[in-house]
């Protein structure tokens, strides 16, 4: 009984001795920039994704302001009831 009280009490003592406690404030961070990693990737996954979306979206903005420059440039001045969304332009 004796030695089997002095094995487990040796046990134990290593145990504890070998134990490192653990770094809550490093695993929080390697964890945080874990997960900031993946979201980087996804995302930009997403935009590759959706590009030629985004594109023709801002392809089409800009035809636009374009068509407008131009009617605005025909009318000219001497036309009395203008559009007045060409005010922005003059």
């Amino acid at each position: 009984m004796k030695m089997i009280f002095i094995i487990t009490l040796t046990a134990c003592l290593f145990y504890i001795s070998q134990a490192k406690a653990h770094d809550t404030k490093q695993v929080l961070d390697d964890e945080t920039a874990r997960l900031i990693h993946q979201m980087t990737i996804n995302i930009t996954n997403e935009v590759f994704k959706n590009i030629p979306n985004i594109l023709d979206s801002i392809s089409a903005k800009l035809r636009e302001e374009a068509d407008l420059r131009y009617k605005c440039s025909l009318q000219g001045k001497w036309i009395t009831y203008a559009n007045k969304e060409c005010d922005k332009f003059k």
